[in-house]
């Protein structure tokens, strides 16, 4: 108003100025900016054009005590993969900020935790995310339990919701989801068998969940399992049969089981390894066969 002195007319026109850029800015991103925080007062206005004449001291802004200390303990942590290749997944919710798929737990910018990533949200959709979720990089099918065991509990320790309890809702709910996705991870590629699937089927050669045969998509061709393989599992089911509840029967077949699950476990890893997906594929199928052969010894032996 005209009728203010000089120096608070600027000062008024200054705090409308700063106002309109944080409404336009707010206006483009997915969610709302932190006003308390400078860094994000000048990405803001970085972004959005203040009004003509108008110079915005973004620095005479300055953080009020007691605000964002849970963003800030959190802002050290960082995606485990720097080298994958960036696309977009959209702003902030926290802060509006450009975020990618490399920001993978926590925003770059203010720390704030971010959606979990669904797999067709991952570069390419093929980037095998749940390696990447536990620091797995690059991918590659030999794993030890005490590497995965170990990436997943420092996860946990850092994503767990109750470390968000008294952050806004939104944290919390995304916190939770990203604990769950850190689960998924762990259980997945904890399992030669689950992680060989894994593996193939973000290669385009996925082997069927529940027939065990080499395509998901159902296709003709290298589809069908060799017969050698199902004339072997028949008879092992008919041996299994005939044992009953012949506890030393039962453990004698169960070793021997054990040992082809062994042998073929690093036929994968060594067709992985070459690139050679055909043969990945054969022995990843001989494997959900002999799956199946232990957990009927399993079932049919006695407790203990």
């Amino acid at each position: 108003p005209s009728s203010l002195p000089a120096r608070t007319r600027g000062m008024w026109r200054s705090r409308r100025a700063v106002g309109e850029v944080l409404r336009a800015a707010a206006q483009r991103s997915a969610g709302p900016r932190c006003l308390h925080r400078p860094e994000h007062l000048a990405a803001a206005a970085a972004t959005t054009r203040a009004p003509r004449g108008i110079d915005i001291d973004i620095d005479a802004r300055r953080p009020r005590p007691g605000r964002g200390t849970w963003r800030d303990s959190l802002a050290s942590s960082r995606s485990f993969s720097a080298d994958a290749s960036p696309s977009s997944r959209g702003a902030c919710w926290s802060c509006g900020v450009a975020t990618t798929s490399s920001d993978l737990f926590f925003c770059g910018a203010c720390g704030a935790v971010l959606p979990a990533l669904a797999e067709g949200d991952d570069v390419n959709g093929k980037s095998l995310l749940l390696f990447r979720v536990l620091g797995v990089d690059p991918p590659r099918f030999a794993l030890s339990d005490d590497e995965l065991e170990r990436a997943m509990k420092n996860l946990q320790k850092t994503l767990h919701p109750d470390k968000f309890s008294t952050a806004p809702k939104a944290a919390r709910e995304h916190s939770a989801d990203q604990a769950s996705l850190v689960n998924r991870a762990y259980a997945t590629l904890r399992d030669p068998l689950r992680r060989a699937k894994y593996m193939l089927r973000a290669a385009g050669a996925g082997v069927a969940e529940e027939s065990g045969m080499g395509d998901e998509q159902g296709a003709a061709g290298d589809a069908l399992v060799d017969p050698t393989l199902l004339m072997e599992v028949m008879e092992t089911r008919e041996a299994i049969e005939r044992a009953g509840d012949d506890a030393s029967a039962l453990g004698a077949m169960a070793s021997a089981n054990d040992a082809a699950e062994s042998s073929c476990v690093a036929a994968i890893g060594n067709a992985m390894d070459a690139g050679d997906l055909a043969t990945a594929r054969k022995e990843t199928v001989r494997l959900t066969y002999l799956a199946r052969i232990r957990d009927e010894i399993k079932r049919r032996l006695p407790p203990g």
